[in-house]
């Protein structure tokens, strides 16, 4: 076994998690309510939608999308959820309905996102300012797809200068 090649790609690893971490996660993850603005108006074409994603191994899972529009922007507004195995996520329908109910919403994006196709939403209120989707929500599947891959990155770059810079004990 080479443990110099394996201890060269755990650095490797280490430090492309790091930076996913930093690049995919962190934006979402470090953005303050302060830096949102609202956008404001009528809801049209809500809609939850159920698709069957496959990853690189072969493996399925369904990914549950909840879509809509707001008459006052050019914007679509996505929540998207992998569901495992399941054919339906009673979180999004429950959603889905409040909405419908509701026909008028506010939704907080990224102040820099307002004239994006598809903003990151993270957070939405119903017409009275009931919140139905908030801040908090928004931003729990970034805090664990950035543990793990600061977890990750911290074992590989730690594999790599454990072997070294460790003496060895004969």
């Amino acid at each position: 076994m080479n443990k110099v090649y394996y201890a060269k790609k755990g650095l490797y690893v280490g430090i492309t998690a790091i930076i996913c971490a930093f690049y995919f996660f962190a934006p979402t993850l470090f953005t303050f309510k302060s830096s949102l603005i609202e956008q404001n108006g009528e809801i049209e074409n809500l809609k939850t939608y159920y698709t069957q994603v496959e990853d690189s191994r072969g493996s399925k899972s369904i990914k549950s999308e909840l879509k809509f529009t707001l008459n006052s922007t050019q914007s679509i507004y996505i929540l998207m959820k992998n569901i495992g195995q399941s054919r339906y996520y009673e979180r999004f329908e429950k959603l889905e309905k409040q909405l419908k109910k509701s026909e008028r919403a506010t939704v907080w994006i990224k102040k820099n996102q307002k004239e994006d196709y598809k903003p990151i939403v993270f957070q939405i209120a119903d017409r009275n300012g009931k919140i139905l989707y908030d801040f908090e929500e928004s931003k729990s599947h970034s805090k664990f797809g950035f543990r793990i891959s600061i977890g990750l990155g911290i074992f590989g770059i730690g594999l790599y200068l454990r072997h070294r810079y460790m003496k060895k004990s004969s």
